[in-house]
């Protein structure tokens, strides 16, 4: 296997792993708060971007956790967020810029993780305080 290859493979598996935690995040946060949460990946694979991520019903909002990344002139962009009611940014990840797919994958590998890790926090917090009333 030559070495353009090797580097599309490990994007795929990448890009593979992301969505996997991503689903298994939203089933882990989904059950945890059964009935007041509800999820639904999110996954857009068009052309040369990438959207992929989850997306939660808590209590009548909806919170969007999402990486998005794209090639450009040879070149990966990746940024990352949480969004709640599509306007109020909760988490902003700073959009990270390489030509090399191994810092690429790494950088993905961490952002996933970093939005991930939070997200029963999160959802949490937004059910006691959607209860509160605040």
């Amino acid at each position: 296997m030559d070495a353009n290859s090797q580097g599309a493979a490990g994007l795929l598996r990448a890009l593979l792993r992301t969505a996997a935690l991503f689903t298994e995040t939203g089933r882990a946060v989904s059950q945890d708060h059964f009935p007041h949460v509800r999820w639904t990946p999110v996954s857009d694979l068009g052309g040369h971007a990438v959207r992929l991520g989850l997306e939660l019903a808590v209590l009548g909002h909806e919170v969007v956790f999402e990486i998005r990344a794209w090639l450009e002139e040879d070149r990966f962009t990746i940024e990352g967020d949480m969004v709640l009611d599509g306007e109020a940014v909760q988490l902003a990840l700073p959009p990270a810029a390489t030509s090399d797919v191994e810092r690429f994958t790494a950088v993905l590998d961490r952002y996933a993780e970093e939005l991930t890790a939070p997200a029963r926090g999160h959802v949490g917090m937004l059910i006691e305080s959607f209860a509160r009333g605040s």
